[in-house]
This record gives C-alpha cells, sequence and structure tokens, in this order.
C-alpha cells in the first residue's frame, strides 16, 4: 500500500496537469482570433498599398502621355490627379471598411469564446 498511494498521487496529478482548463482554451481561442484578425488587417493594409500603387502608376503613365499635348495636357494632368486622390480615398475606405469588419468579427468570436467558457 506504501509504494501504490505514491502511484496513485503521481497519476492523479498528471491527469489534471494534461486537461486544459476552461481559461486555457479561452486563451488559446482568443489567441487564434488575435492571429486571424491581424493576417486580415495586414492583408487590408496590402490591398491598400496596391491600389495606391496603381492609381499612382497610371496616372504617371497618362501625364506622360499627355505631355505633349499642349493645352489638353493640362486639363488631363489636372483629371489625373484627381483621379489620383479618388483612388486613394477608395483604398483608404475599403481598408477602413475591412479594418472595421475584422474588429467587429473578433469582438463577436471573443464574446462566443467568453459564453462558453462561463
Amino acid at each position: 500500500m506504501k509504494v501504490m498511494l505514491p502511484i496513485l498521487l503521481g497519476t492523479a496529478l498528471s491527469l489534471s496537469a494534461q486537461i486544459p482548463t476552461k481559461e486555457d482554451l479561452k486563451a488559446k481561442a482568443n489567441a487564434a482570433v488575435d492571429t486571424g484578425k491581424a493576417k486580415a488587417d495586414a492583408k487590408a493594409e496590402e490591398a491598400k498599398a496596391k491600389g495606391d500603387q496603381k492609381a499612382t502608376a497610371t496616372k504617371t503613365k497618362v501625364d506622360a502621355k499627355a505631355g505633349g499635348v499642349p493645352v489638353a495636357g493640362d486639363k488631363v494632368k489636372a483629371a489625373t490627379a484627381k483621379g489620383e486622390g479618388a483612388a486613394k480615398a477608395g483604398t483608404d475606405k475599403a481598408k477602413g471598411k475591412t479594418k472595421k469588419g475584422t474588429d467587429t468579427g473578433a469582438a463577436k468570436a471573443k464574446a462566443v469564446t467568453e459564453k462558453a467558457a462561463k
């Protein structure tokens, strides 16, 4: 019996160490949500950068062609500047919408995790 008691105690301790607590599960779930949110935010930032870069490249290309036309060239350059501004405002808006959506989704997922952990 003296030998069995430490073995039983050791077994009981090792079993409780292997079963994750609700707090552990909640922390892991929240970490997964945060990781997913960070990835989505990074993708939105990347898409915005690509959109801005494309708008600038297009403006540069059109302005170069318009440079050879005396009067109309200035009007084209003014229009491309306006278009570039609108395109960049659009990418800012899209990034903001995506970020808001991921924030909302993360908050909902964390609320569900909190409710499930109770």
